[in-house]
């Protein structure tokens, strides 16, 4: 399976809706979209909560549905903003 990345700041800044889609490198399968902290001042912080939250969210989906991750893709907006 592979994942794309993408990240957007919300909520007047105070929060960053992370979105992942899974595919099959033909299909999408499934996808999940959720809003986190986001701490403008502290980007390292930000960052570590975005990856705590992707490891979390395709550590699940991978228990889930028995399957396993050979790669991902993060949007180049998602990169620049942390």
């Amino acid at each position: 399976m592979w994942t794309g990345i993408a990240g957007a700041i919300v909520n007047g800044g105070s929060a960053i809706e992370i979105a992942l889609s899974v595919h099959d490198s033909v299909y999408s399968t499934d996808f999940a979209s959720d809003c986190i902290p986001y701490y403008s001042n502290d980007s390292e912080k930000s960052a570590i909560e975005i990856e705590k939250h992707v490891v979390q969210t395709l550590k699940k989906f991978s228990k889930e549905h028995l399957c396993k991750f050979l790669g991902a893709g993060v949007a180049l907006a998602l990169l620049r903003e942390v």
